[in-house]
């Protein structure tokens, strides 16, 4: 009875958890800027304003354009308790032309991550139930990273683990 109840209790929470947030227009102004829906919107940018896009419902090509290039990772927040916020000075992620990541080590010069990136369509966490690009690659000890590529605010990448309990990561373009 007890194993039962807690079968129970642990599967209402996971339906909880990952139930999906609904955005709708008055979720994508923040400090008075509007988050753009679509590429089309984002041409008419004057140079030198910061870049400020939607990404996640975006073609594949579009998503690439604009995550490629060398980020310095500012801080990711989020987890179980949706609170826990870390921080490094050190963390860097590069998305290159050819489709691959490289992430290296702050320790020594190499690259925890050097591979190819996996892009499958499918509903993503916190899409608002719409289909997007699921970005997905496997470190150097085997370990799969799945992301969705959510936007860029104010030229800041915003980009989270696919999952119910999702770590959001801020990310500013580097030299």
């Amino acid at each position: 009875m007890k194993k039962n109840l807690l079968i129970i209790s642990s599967a209402l929470m996971l339906l909880i958890c990952c139930t999906e947030y609904k955005y709708d227009k008055e979720d994508l102004i923040v400090n008075d800027v509007l988050l753009i829906d679509n590429e089309e919107e984002f041409i008419g940018n004057k140079i030198g304003t910061p870049v400020n896009i939607v990404l996640y419902n975006q073609p594949l090509d579009t998503i690439k354009k604009y995550i490629q290039g060398k980020w310095k990772l500012a801080y990711g927040k989020g987890g179980i308790t949706g609170a826990m916020t870390f921080y490094c000075d050190v963390c860097y992620i590069e998305f290159t032309p050819d489709n691959r990541v490289l992430i290296p080590s702050t320790t020594n010069g190499e690259y925890l991550t050097d591979c190819n990136i996996e892009w499958t369509r499918d509903i993503g966490s916190y899409t608002n139930g719409k289909y997007t690009y699921i970005m997905s690659y496997y470190d150097k000890y085997g370990y799969p990273n799945v992301y969705v590529i959510d936007r860029i605010y104010n030229d800041t990448l915003i980009y989270y683990d696919n999952s119910c309990d999702a770590f959001f990561y801020h990310c500013i373009k580097s030299n």
